[in-house]
This record gives C-alpha cells, sequence and structure tokens, in this order.
C-alpha cells in the first residue's frame, strides 16, 4: 500500500518529499549540479522508506528537475540550454552565448555505404558511399547530447580527413563553401539505450530527446543527415514564427 502523508488529503507521501526538494532547488539551497543525499539519507531526513525517496527522486527526474549519473549518484540539473533547431549556428558558439562551456569529443569516423534505413532518409541508392560520424558534445563538463553524422563524400570529397572537434558547419562553409538551405527536422521523446547511453554515462531507458535533421544545399542536393540522441533536462526548444 502506497504510504500517504497525514493531513495531506490524498497526496502521496513521495510527493511530500519531492515537493521539499523542488523548493530547495528552485530557492537556491540546492544549486545546479549539487550532489543530493543518498536515499537513505532522504528517507532518514523524512521519516520515511527508501522506497518512498526513491520515487520522489524519481518524479524529479522526470521533470528534469535533477538527473542520475551512474555510479555517482544524483544531482540538481543545470540550467537548459536555449536551442533553436532551425538555425544555423555552431554548438559551441551557441554553448558559450548562454554562459557554458562547451566541448566536443569525436568517438568515431566511418566511410561506409547506405543502407535500406539511410536510403529513405537522404534520397541515396542502397550502397552508395556515406561517411558516418559520431560525437559526444558536453556542457560545463557534463555529457548531454550523443549524434550519428551521415556526410555525403560526393558532394564533401575527403570530408573524413578533417579534424571533427571543430564546428562542423563552419567545415562545410569554409572547405567546401556549402550552405545549407533545405532542411527536414524531426524530434520526439525516445529512451536512450545501448551505445547512445552508455557514452552519456547514463542508465539504459533514462529518458532522453531524439531529433533528425536532413540538410540540402541550394541546389537540393544531400549534404548530411543528422541524428542527436540528448538527455532530457538539458534542452529549452525554441522555434520562432514570423
Amino acid at each position: 500500500m502506497q504510504e500517504r502523508l497525514v493531513g495531506e488529503g490524498n497526496s502521496p507521501l513521495y510527493m511530500r518529499v519531492r515537493d521539499q526538494l523542488a523548493v530547495r532547488i528552485e530557492e537556491g539551497s540546492l544549486t545546479p549540479n549539487t550532489r543530493l543525499p543518498s536515499e537513505r539519507i532522504l528517507a532518514d531526513e523524512h521519516g520515511t522508506t527508501r522506497v518512498t525517496a526513491r520515487l520522489a527522486l524519481a518524479q524529479l527526474e522526470a521533470e528534469g528537475r535533477i538527473f542520475r549519473s551512474n555510479r555517482r549518484g544524483w544531482f540538481v540539473s543545470p540550467p537548459r540550454l536555449i536551442y533553436k533547431p532551425t538555425q544555423d549556428y555552431s554548438f559551441s558558439e551557441n554553448v558559450i552565448s548562454q554562459g557554458r562551456i562547451p566541448a566536443t569529443e569525436t568517438l568515431d569516423v566511418t566511410p561506409t555505404e547506405i543502407n535500406a534505413w539511410l536510403a529513405t532518409k537522404t534520397g541515396l541508392a542502397v550502397g552508395d558511399p556515406i561517411v558516418w560520424l559520431r560525437r559526444r558534445r558536453q556542457i560545463d563538463g557534463r555529457p548531454v547530447l550523443v549524434e550519428n553524422i551521415y556526410l555525403n563524400p560526393k558532394r564533401l570529397p575527403a570530408i573524413e580527413t578533417y579534424d571533427f572537434n571543430r564546428s562542423l558547419w563552419k567545415l562545410l562553409r569554409e572547405q567546401y563553401e556549402v550552405e545549407l538551405q533545405g532542411k527536414h527536422i524531426e524530434m520526439y521523446p525516445t529512451a536512450l539505450v545501448g551505445p547512445q547511453a552508455n557514452a552519456l554515462g547514463v542508465t539504459i531507458g533514462t529518458a532522453g530527446l531524439y531529433v533528425t535533421r536532413c540538410s540540402r544545399d541550394a541546389e537540393g542536393g544531400f549534404v548530411e543527415f543528422d541524428e542527436e540522441f540528448w538527455l532530457h533536462d538539458a534542452l529549452s526548444i525554441q522555434v520562432e514564427v514570423y
């Protein structure tokens, strides 16, 4: 039977614990990236069980107020990054403009071939060459994003030889004189699994946001297809419509 707090109507006890922690976060007594007490300590502080404390933490995680780091515990989430997916700017410039510290790590660069799934996304034929780039992005030392980027080597010769720890957007513009024009963007909630969860250091099944972007040049030629796997508490998505 679920515990309930006397005098609080039908409000579950775990929500009372959640509310008290949320107030401390909002008031600033628990600042961003502060490590929270363990479930045992929280249970003792609130006179309840570890199961109740765990439910309170899970609720705060679902709201994006806290995050869990594998083998390190629970932490208060930092401010969300303002993210405008329809605009062209580098990840690093966007992070720096908001007073944060970016970092990019190239995990893998693999020349390969288009499979049936990529053919439907890019418009290229099965078997056509493609360069698969995998990167991890950080904000203030915290991994928040893993991306799979598929680049068209016919449009971007020798693209696999470049330094991908820098801005890809600037690389396309400066080295290939490519101005991305047409874009198809899709985004929806997902669960982070397999290599994405491992790369971000989170438990398999952690909530995430999946964003895809297919970009073409001024002539309509395919340039790149980007899959982004974000931590769900890292972003505030904003789209301006005029």
